[in-house]
């Protein structure tokens, strides 16, 4: 009888606990830009277009550095965008793109930059997943485009390893 009546206190006691919690009240989404197939749909916490624009580095031989995925980039107006997403949270990363100065003959004609987009975690040992987009200038590429083709427009495939080539346009 005693096991009855503290099973229906214990199963009171849960009923009006849980009645008790309040409910969750639904955050506003975030808004994002359309991206395109092979950018990234990923929200981010460097607050899209916001971040500074930072130059190229003119680099044949540069590595990747610490670890990182790039979930996808796109270029818009003279500016790349790469959204990433790596470990850490207890420190400010550094991001860079290194570019070696080619312009190399694509499959379809369209000239290629290979590009390497290197990261400093700072010794950050966090594990938390931080997801950020860096911003960098293009305009020396088109500038190299233009030295040596010879022509103020035109367009150049953006090369990222492990992801899909993106077309700069100017």
């Amino acid at each position: 009888m005693r096991k009855l009546i503290w099973s229906g206190v214990v199963l009171c006691g849960l009923l009006v606990g849980c009645k008790s919690t309040p409910e969750k009240t639904e955050e506003p989404a975030v808004t994002q830009p359309e991206f395109q197939p092979g950018e990234s749909p990923k929200n981010t916490t460097s607050q899209e277009g916001k971040a500074p624009i930072q130059q190229l580095v003119m680099d044949a031989s540069a590595q990747p550095g610490d670890p990182l995925t790039i979930e996808g980039f796109r270029a818009f107006r003279d500016v790349m965008d790469v959204s990433v997403k790596h470990g850490g949270g207890c420190k400010d990363h550094v991001y860079s793109l290194a570019w070696d100065g080619e312009l190399r003959e694509g499959t379809d004609g369209t000239p290629v930059a290979n590009l390497v987009l290197m990261h400093d975690a700072q010794e950050d040992r966090c594990k938390a997943i931080v997801m950020a987009t860096p911003r960098f200038d293009l305009k020396p590429i088109a500038q190299r485009f233009r030295e040596k083709y010879g022509k103020s427009s035109g367009a150049v495939d953006l090369a990222l390893q492990g992801q899909p080539t993106v077309r700069y346009e100017f």
